[in-house]
């Protein structure tokens, strides 16, 4: 009797077509005009329902922020934003409250866009 064992994407809810051994992304529905985010932990979210091209695109976007977070220039939490354009620029908070995410003019995503 055969059976087929489940890859480990399947078994942890994440894609094994887009995440690599750097970071973890999840394809499930997200807002009207969400493509992709990124949460405190490092995990992508993508639209599930957009084309290949789009979804590494999205991906490639995120990845961007991971790395921005993980040297320390950009992270977030519930209430705010916390940017650190350069190592010796003081670090600016910016209330969650006080932006719209989706804006392409906020300076972490001028410096994901590049």
């Amino acid at each position: 009797m055969a059976f087929k064992l489940k890859t480990l994407g399947q078994v942890l809810d994440f894609s094994d077509k887009y995440s690599t051994g750097d970071y973890i992304v999840k394809e499930k529905k997200l807002g009207k005009y969400t493509l992709g985010e990124i949460n405190p932990n490092g995990v992508i979210d993508i639209e599930k329902d957009m084309s290949p091209a789009l979804k590494r695109k999205a991906v490639k976007h995120e990845v961007d922020h991971l790395y921005q977070m993980k040297r320390g220039e950009m992270r977030f939490d519930h209430n705010n934003y916390y940017y650190k354009p350069t190592p010796y620029s003081p670090i600016q908070v910016i209330p969650s409250s006080k932006i719209d995410p989706h804006d392409r003019n906020l300076p972490w995503e001028q410096d994901a866009h590049k």
